[in-house]
């Protein structure tokens, strides 16, 4: 069965996943887009090679693939830098 929720109520808060939850994921998800690029790299220049680009071309693929990648984890810095003010809060310059 399913439970409609009120509209009027607000969500609950969702909690920060745990320090060690993150940093692991942090490492998988980094192994995964090392091997992600590597794959695209691989196959879009063995592409590009195969269409009789020229070496310019080629190096013009490497490019915009890497801009898409350093992007992306441009994307995932920004996410990590607000988790870790959740885990390490900031100490207020107001004096008691």
């Amino acid at each position: 069965m399913i439970c409609l929720m009120n509209k009027n109520q607000p969500a609950p808060p969702k909690k920060a996943p745990s320090l060690w939850l993150a940093i692991v994921l942090a490492i998988l998800l980094a192994c995964g887009a090392v091997a992600l690029f590597g794959a695209f790299i691989y196959v879009f220049s063995n592409g590009a090679e195969q269409l009789g680009f020229s070496t310019f071309g080629i190096l013009v693929v490497f490019v915009v693939i890497s801009g898409i990648f350093a992007w992306l984890v441009k994307r995932f810095s920004d996410a990590a830098s607000d988790l870790s003010r959740i885990w390490f809060p900031e100490d207020s310059d107001e004096s008691d």
